[in-house]
């Protein structure tokens, strides 16, 4: 539970000009890459904690992106080869699906598939993700500018009022913020 958002949603917005500067990185290095895996795991797990912790309006919780999803293909998917998941997915195949912020978290924080897109080595532009569940179904791919957005959305998102309904069923308060 986070009790104090405010240096959490500072975070997330140093964090998303981080990431904005990586359009423009030409060199990466090993160290480069786990530097920004590390910005991307941090940033989404906050915003997720945050949500979680009704830090942010339930509009903003649930609001949807739309995302390119990619279809496996007949070749199984495993531990041991979804590093090569562009022979496991038809990417030729893409759709869109919208996808809300709360999923796109889930997303990344339980990926079996995280592969930056940095076209020719030179700028990132986005990233290819599937969780643990999903990666047998579909491959998503989430524009640089998304994950931005959604830091910044966040890191400025203050509800300004909160509603208790307690549930007898469930033994526990449902909290509604806006």
């Amino acid at each position: 539970m986070i009790y104090d958002s405010v240096p959490w949603k500072n975070e997330c917005l140093k964090l998303a000009k981080k990431l904005e500067k990586r359009y423009n990185q030409k060199k990466w290095s090993d160290r480069s890459l786990f530097t920004l895996e590390k910005e991307v795991f941090l940033g989404l797990f906050a915003l997720r904690k945050l949500m979680e912790s009704n830090k942010v309006t339930d509009q903003l919780k649930h609001r949807k992106v739309k995302l390119a999803v990619y279809p496996a293909n007949e070749k199984q998917i495993t531990l041991l080869n979804q590093h090569r998941f562009p022979e496991l997915y038809d990417l030729y195949a893409g759709q869109t699906e919208e996808i809300s912020y709360w999923n796109i978290c889930n997303q990344f924080i339980h990926s079996s598939i995280f592969a930056p897109f940095v076209p020719f080595g030179k700028s990132l532009v986005g990233f290819y993700i599937a969780s643990d569940r999903a990666k047998k179904e579909k491959l998503y791919y989430v524009q640089l500018k998304v994950l931005v957005e959604m830091l910044e959305s966040v890191g400025n998102n203050y509800p300004k009022s909160l509603e208790l309904t307690y549930s007898d069923k469930n033994k526990e308060y449902k909290v509604s913020s806006s």
